[in-house]
């Protein structure tokens, strides 16, 4: 999924919120399209708090669960038992 695909998805199901919340938590579309959605797999916070953040602390992946509680509202992630270990979801 590209950024634009991301936005254009979020925006046509009334979920501008979500763009608000990634703004907020200090996420880019281009960053969640390329390193969150389109993983193909099971994505962790941890990991993905790490590219975003380099040595994220606590606070960092606060923001990341966050940003995927976030895309799981939207349909986009689904978390897998734990909160630490989401799957993309495909439509």
């Amino acid at each position: 999924m590209t950024a634009q695909e991301l936005s254009a998805y979020l925006q046509a199901n009334g979920r501008e919120d979500v763009l608000a919340a990634m703004q907020k938590l200090g996420f880019s579309t281009d960053f969640v399209a390329q390193h969150v959605l389109s993983a193909g797999a099971a994505v962790t916070v941890s990991h993905i708090a790490m590219l975003w953040m380099g040595m994220p602390n606590k606070h960092d992946r606060k923001r990341a669960r966050q940003l995927f509680e976030a895309l799981s509202e939207a349909g986009l992630l689904r978390p897998q038992g734990d909160d630490e270990t989401w799957q993309l979801v495909t439509h």
